[in-house]
């Protein structure tokens, strides 16, 4: 409770501009701001002016208005949780599509190769070649493995429980060691990939394996919108708190209105593309918030995408 409330007083909690609301809110005697608290927590205020002195306010007055913001702030906090449920109930859906198709498919080759080993295996005689069947078993069981562990980190990263080892790691070595082991990846799809660092080395307090994580998931979605002939780019420079890296890549770029649905989970440009479960990016934010750094997105379309992304550095 506000009595005589000032001019700046009125500006600030009212959140209107000093020209406009201002001045006219200034006939109020009193200003009562009521907070809207539900389950523990403040979800926002209510604010009241008043027009009377507290001479000549009621004694019922505060309370009525006090009733008034518990009853606003169980239909607020009502609507947040119908909210988070029916994202659970998307979210679970998403899943179950995921699984029973992009899961379904490394299974359904390690079976048809264990079939095709035990035919072999029971024919005398045979004279067939077994380690090419079990190269294929290994590819698939790599990438049922991966889409496992993409899934057990966006549970961790919604619930919060995203385990992030940070220690001083050495900026400069890490890019180095990232551009070495993309690679192969990289020369596969006979994409130039070119490594820069600018300045002196820093050290940044990092996990070193979900750092790496970060680059391979950024690298390998330039990869596939990089035609052949293309070429992507890891830089890194220190700043005054923090280390930026970035990937680039002058590929296909992406629509403005596709930006903001970048790093949603299960989220794809195109809906029919089976280009992947739609999980790397949303991860890629998952680690970077993990680390308290902060991620970005630019792109043309027919020119490129650029994503960068801070690491802080060791104190």
């Amino acid at each position: 409770l506000v009595e005589a409330p000032s001019e700046n007083d009125l500006a600030a909690l009212a959140s209107l501009p000093h020209d406009d609301g201002a001045v006219v809110l200034m006939g109020g005697r009193s200003l009562l701001v009521i907070p809207l608290i539900a389950r523990e927590r403040v979800l926002g205020v209510l604010q009241f002016l008043l027009q009377v002195t507290s001479a000549q306010r009621g004694a019922d007055d505060v309370m009525l208005v006090e009733e008034l913001a518990r009853r606003a702030a169980l239909a607020v906090d009502n609507a947040r949780l119908y909210e988070l449920a029916q994202r659970a109930s998307r979210a679970r859906d998403d899943v179950l599509a995921i699984v029973s198709h992009d899961l379904r498919n490394p299974l359904n080759t390690i079976q048809m190769s264990t079939s095709f080993l035990l035919d072999v295996l029971a024919t005398p005689g045979a004279d067939v070649p077994i380690v090419p069947q079990l190269q294929v078993m290994r590819r698939a069981t790599r990438r049922a493995n991966a889409l496992i562990q993409d899934l057990l980190d966006v549970s961790r990263i919604d619930a919060g429980t995203l385990g992030v080892a940070a220690s001083p790691v050495s900026a400069q070595a890490l890019l180095n060691d990232v551009a070495q082991e993309l690679q192969p990846i990289t020369a596969d799809k006979k994409i130039e990939l070119l490594s820069e660092w600018t300045g002196d080395d820093a050290m940044i307090e990092a996990d070193r394996g979900r750092i790496e994580q970060v680059f391979s998931n950024l690298a390998g979605n330039a990869v596939k919108f990089t035609p052949a002939g293309g070429r992507i780019t890891l830089t890194g420079r220190a700043r005054d708190a923090d280390v930026v890296f970035e990937v680039i890549d002058d590929g296909a770029g992406i629509a403005v209105e596709h930006l903001p649905h970048l790093f949603d989970r299960f989220w794809q440009a195109t809906p029919t593309s089976r280009s992947g479960a739609g999980l790397g990016l949303s991860i890629v934010k998952g680690i970077v918030n993990a680390h308290g750094g902060l991620l970005d997105v630019t792109s043309v379309i027919g020119e490129g995408t650029r994503f960068s992304f801070s690491i802080p550095r060791s104190r």
